[in-house]
């Protein structure tokens, strides 16, 4: 799905063992019938990165695509969006509507595209 814009961002709440501290929502350029929001939340310590709950989708209430992912995959993932273009986001959810995997990515692009090398 390809992607129109996009929001940051950062918080911290008191107390909890396991909060969120970035996110990135995702705007759909094409919403579809059953995924009109994507968001991907960032953990700060937490075994979400190759667990077995990594986000969930839910087509018939709310529309969202959520993705799960640990703090240290967010530079990445942001770098992407403010780099490139265009960019997607991909995912696969299972019957049960829980996300297996999810990515954010770029289409075909030829050699030498990118910042200039002065060295």
């Amino acid at each position: 799905m390809e992607i129109k814009s996009y929001y940051i961002g950062t918080n911290r709440q008191r107390n909890a063992a396991n909060y969120h501290r970035r996110w990135i929502s995702l705007v759909p350029k094409t919403p579809t019938s059953t995924v009109q929001h994507i968001v991907i939340y960032f953990f700060v310590q937490e075994t979400i990165t190759n667990d077995t709950d990594i986000g969930y989708a839910t087509p018939t209430s709310s529309k969202y695509v959520v993705g799960y992912a640990n703090i240290s995959d967010f530079a990445d993932m942001y770098n992407i969006l403010q780099s490139e273009k265009p960019v997607h986001f991909n995912w696969y959810a299972d019957a049960a509507n829980v996300v297996q995997w999810f990515q954010i990515s770029t289409n075909e692009e030829p050699p030498g595209e990118g910042p200039r090398d002065f060295s």
